[in-house]
């Protein structure tokens, strides 16, 4: 057999494509890896831009109004000051009345433990070692103990808060330049900047408007649950409004608390009542009025959204769960907006604008022909 009759090689550039991807996939691992180490600096960092750029429009329109960008920038750090501040104290009122409740009803827990083993053994006829394992979570010094942590998490937010303050201050100053600096950068990266500036206003409109429906629902669960008198009402009503960030996971989070102290002060029909307010609710605000409101829908699609809140929130934590659609919009802009040549990404994650245009056409056209 001639030499010429072997294996031809590759030519240079052949696999190029395929190690680009290999490349960009190593590089992303890297990075996601560097983030998780560093998430306690990512997460304030990130909330912190966030909040800087939820006030910017108070600032603008102060200056517009002739007030010295100074003051103005005084006004809008001051204003996130207030709003960080109002709810750190109503997350530490919160962790303490917690603390405090547990207690009260340590007898009815234990009631509960003794009722869920005699329907466990006796009427479902489960082994003995199933049931002790399965009672035995259910201990009142566990919810003690957890109450504990949270106080003393609630006590230990000082460092973090110091750090979160002083970088929205040195965020506030700088986004002075920010408009000269976004001008000189369009000359030459104006796929970059203008989406830079789309994640800003949608993050803005998800941020502004996901605060006022959350507080509207809170008060809402505050009202049914001072009606019924469960324990710790304004406790819950707080983790709603929290809560409220969180798509998808947020409401459970919320419901199983509420629900629970229900049961055990009012019993069954405060329980059935409390699930069901919840789910009407939840359902009727944040899933049917909320997204009508939303000034320039976010484009994120259910199964991204889901996926984003357990992605970041493995990655920062419960910060990264808050931030979970922001932190999305962002890394979006970053690789897919700012790239025209990523346009075709955008109808897979969720923008369905192009889709929902050739579908009204396709009815029009549908509806002309049947027209006699």
């Amino acid at each position: 057999m001639s030499e010429t009759s072997g294996n031809i090689p590759a030519k240079p550039g052949d696999h190029s494509s395929g190690s680009k991807i290999l490349i960009a996939l190593a590089a992303a691992v890297i990075v996601l890896f560097g983030l998780g180490r560093i998430s306690s600096i990512v997460g304030p960092v990130f909330l912190a831009l966030i909040l800087t750029i939820c006030v910017y429009p108070l600032k603008q329109r102060l200056i517009a109004r002739g007030t010295p960008a100074g003051l103005a920038t005084v006004a809008s750090i001051l204003s996130v000051y207030a709003m960080v501040g109002a709810l750190i104290a109503a997350l530490w009122v919160s962790a303490v009345q917690f603390t405090r409740l547990l207690p009260q009803f340590a007898p009815q827990i234990s009631a509960m433990r003794d009722s869920l083993r005699i329907f466990l053994h006796d009427d479902l006829g489960i082994g003995d070692d199933q049931v002790r394992a399965v009672v035995s979570s259910i201990d009142p010094r566990v919810l003690l103990n957890a109450a504990a942590n949270l106080l003393g998490s609630a006590m230990n937010v000082g460092s973090g808060t110091i750090f979160l303050l002083l970088l929205v201050m040195f965020m506030s100053i700088d986004a002075v330049y920010f408009p000269t600096i976004l001008a000189a950068l369009k000359k030459k990266r104006a796929p970059m900047v203008e989406a830079l500036a789309h994640f800003a206003a949608l993050s803005r409109s998800f941020m502004v408007m996901t605060t006022v429906f959350g507080a509207i629902v809170a008060l809402l669960n505050l009202i049914l649950l001072l009606v019924l008198g469960v324990p710790g009402a304004g406790l819950w009503a707080m983790l709603a409004f929290v809560c409220g960030f969180i798509p998808f996971i947020g409401f459970w989070i919320s419901l199983v608390p509420a629900a629970i102290m229900a049961l055990l002060a009012g019993g069954l029909p405060s329980f059935i009542a409390v699930v069901a307010f919840y789910g009407v609710i939840n359902s009727l605000i944040q899933s049917v009025i909320q997204p009508k409101f939303v000034a320039g829908s976010v484009n994120l699609n259910m199964t991204l959204t889901f996926l984003s809140v357990i992605f970041w929130s493995a990655l920062l934590g419960p910060l990264g769960a808050l931030l979970a659609v922001p932190l999305t919009l962002f890394a979006r802009a970053i690789l897919v907006d700012s790239h025209p040549q990523s346009a075709w990404l955008k109808p897979l994650l969720g923008d369905v604008s192009a889709a929902k245009a050739l579908l009204k056409e396709q009815k029009a056209a549908a509806k002309a022909k049947k027209a006699p």
